[in-house]
């Protein structure tokens, strides 16, 4: 798994690649408009609570 230093420059990358071009910004946004449907919405924030309340319930695991 990458270290947190190593996704955020990953991501500050890909921010400011998407910030300076304009054709590859409005394409992307447009598939996560697609993507970003109400019900993908609820099964994405329930798998995020589940995998939450799994690492909360078991703290001693990392």
């Amino acid at each position: 798994m990458p270290s947190n230093k190593m996704l955020g420059t990953v991501l500050i990358g890909a921010a400011a690649f998407l910030m300076r071009n304009k054709k590859t910004r409005e394409k992307t946004m447009s598939q996560i408009r697609s993507l970003a449907t109400p019900e993908t919405i609820d099964k994405v924030k329930s798998q995020f609570q589940s995998i939450t309340k799994t690492k909360s319930s078991n703290p001693s695991v990392r």
